[in-house]
């Protein structure tokens, strides 16, 4: 009709210099989307956010009547006392008292822990094959593939959610972090991403990295900006305080500067060599949507794969990396237990603001803030598994030792998370709100794998020459009643020839697949070239990989733990970068090859 009025337009400012137009009230929407949602434009004009340093401020509750840390400096002696405890008692004690008075004793301890490995070695096998499954069936790169997928009724529009990723470094190359930017900037949705780089006051080149970096990036994505670390007395320099002080900043500005509803907002911490699925953070808007109510209760985590850079590191650091892959995989495709974060993780804002953001004080960041969120949330925290790989590199070296020495390093400072646990044990008394059953079961599963895998370990692999020579008798013929005596290291040894080989069977077959059909032409991955034979070999090295790689640095952490729990974090070593033409935007007077390279990550 002639009449009509035209529509007005409202004008709200958003993040990169964009700006939302509203022309109508946009319906709630379930369909599948093309491109912005109805009722919205984008206009660029690629203005940048630049420094962010007005951050949300949080008091958290005391516990322990204040004398947390002095709990926790008590506690943190905890793990070494349990490894020594018991490792002399399986070694030595055990050996003289039990083989020589109760050897029945003995027989039925070694028999536990064979049948508590038996399960967990066939559990970790089928939720491996189980996991991959699911990476191979989600693996879809259609870029409009998680918009088109059916949520629940009622759900709110997908564009409507923002993504504020951290992404916390300390004098790392440009060009390392131009390929993860790359892969965030390739996302289906990089328009509804933030990028924020956590940069560290203390270092002299942290402005000058940040804006080349938003010069190049910032037209590319939602919004681009950085934060700057200040040196806190009481705080450990790292990835939790570092990722900390970003989340406040950044936050601070979507929702108040920028008037972004927190309800929206999801926060991303990742590393700086972390190269994303190019649908990742479509899935985690889908994920996040599909959850309801129960969104502000979630960790989203996808994937984690070591397997970028195996080609570029001596065999048994790629078989260690190799090894974890698949040890992580199983754990996100277990059906049975509940994997916790590991390094790249996704949380609503509105959860980061229960546990009043990341820890300053700790280095264990990941399993830490998992565990924070559960008791601030009291006990109403859980995982929503996303089943598509996240890469992030192995640690170089400046040469082939010093690779080994850096991935030596690096599982130290990893076990070191075993500092949680008491943590745990303090929360655990000390936090009557939440569940019983949650605080037994955070507890368990610390213990378990930070105490209990590595005494079981080395147990197992003792035994048979411990305790080998203890007679046992065995029926071999059910309907005969057969008897016969077999030497009990004569059963173990078979039993390790038979898991042993099947281990290295499934290794090379899960590899082959990860290698030739999931990371197939991912950006920033190198899966050419090593197949065959030559591989094969590299991954029959696991064996020493695990006793250097896992049980010395695992021992090695507990016991420095008990003389000082203050660790001096130093990153890991990441030698050079794997880009064929320079990564990103291009040379903007950064140095890619300077002289420091190294990886700020918890990983």
């Amino acid at each position: 009709m002639g009449g009509d009025t035209p529509h007005t337009s409202e004008r709200t400012p958003l993040l990169g210099g964009f700006s939302v137009v509203t022309t109508e009230a946009p319906p709630v929407r379930n369909t599948p989307a093309d491109g912005a949602a109805v009722g919205y434009t984008l206009r660029e004009s690629y203005d940048k956010i630049g420094l962010v340093e007005d951050a949300f401020e949080g008091q958290e509750e005391v516990r322990c009547w204040g004398q947390e840390d002095v709990a926790y400096s008590v506690l943190a002696r905890l793990p070494a006392i349990h490894t020594y405890t018991t490792l002399a008692f399986f070694l030595y004690f055990g050996h003289v008292w039990l083989l020589m008075q109760r050897p029945d004793i003995a027989v039925w301890l070694i028999g536990t822990f064979l049948a508590y490995a038996f399960v967990r070695f066939w559990a970790l096998w089928l939720s491996a094959f189980h996991g991959l499954s699911l990476l191979l069936r989600h693996d879809s790169r259609d870029p409009h593939y998680w918009q088109a997928q059916r949520r629940p009724l009622g759900a709110p529009d997908f564009y409507s959610v923002w993504h504020a990723v951290i992404i916390p470094n300390y004098k790392e190359p440009i060009g390392k972090l131009r390929q993860t930017l790359d892969t965030i900037a390739s996302q289906s949705i990089a328009k509804n991403i933030v990028v924020c780089m956590g940069m560290e006051a203390r270092d002299p080149n942290a402005v000058l990295v940040a804006e080349a970096l938003q010069t190049e990036y910032a037209h590319r994505l939602g919004g681009f900006c950085y934060s700057l670390h200040p040196i806190v007395l009481g705080e450990v320099p790292g990835k939790s305080s570092n990722e900390n002080w970003a989340a406040r900043c950044v936050s601070k500005h979507l929702v108040e500067q920028l008037r972004i509803n927190p309800d929206s907002v999801v926060l991303t911490t990742c590393d700086a060599d972390t190269f994303f699925h190019p649908n990742h953070f479509a899935y985690v808007s889908h994920a996040f949507l599909s959850d309801g109510d129960a969104r502000y209760h979630r960790f989203y985590m996808g994937v984690t794969n070591f397997m970028p850079n195996v080609n570029d590191i001596p065999g048994v650091c790629s078989a260690r990396f190799t090894v974890l892959t698949i040890g992580r995989m199983a754990e996100m495709g277990s059906p049975v237990t509940t994997p916790f974060p590991l390094a790249i993780y996704s949380i609503s804002l509105r959860l980061a603001q229960r546990a009043h953001f990341w820890d300053p004080k700790v280095i264990p960041e990941d399993w830490h803030m998992y565990f924070r969120c559960m008791y601030a949330d009291q006990g109403q925290v859980g995982c929503t598994r996303l089943y598509v790989t996240i890469g992030t590199e192995a640690v170089v070296g400046k040469d082939y030792l010093d690779t080994i020495k850096e991935t030596y390093d690096q599982s130290v400072r990893w076990q070191w998370g075993a500092i949680d646990i008491g943590y745990l044990i303090t929360q655990t008394f000390s936090r009557p709100d939440v569940p019983i059953w949650q605080r037994v079961k955070l507890l368990y599963a610390a213990y378990d794998h930070h105490l209990l895998s590595v005494v079981m370990v080395v147990g197992l692999m003792a035994a048979p020459w411990l305790y080998g020579k203890i007679p046992v008798l065995l029926d071999l013929d059910i309907w005969t009643g057969a008897e016969t005596i077999v030497r009990l290291g004569s059963i173990m040894i078979w039993i390790w020839i038979v898991h042993m080989s099947c281990h290295f069977t499934f290794m090379c077959y899960t590899d082959h697949v990860l290698r030739n059909d999931l990371l197939r032409n991912r950006e920033h991955f190198d899966t050419e070239g090593v197949n065959g034979p030559y591989r094969w070999a590299t991954l029959a090295l696991y064996p020493l990989a695990d006793v250097f790689l896992f049980i010395v640095p695992t021992i090695h952490a507990h016991t420095k733990m008990f003389f000082n729990s203050s660790f001096n974090y130093v990153p890991s070593a990441k030698q050079g970068v794997r880009c064929p033409t320079p990564c990103g935007g291009g040379d903007l007077g950064v140095d890619d090859s300077a002289e420091v390279h190294v990886k700020s990550s918890a990983i």
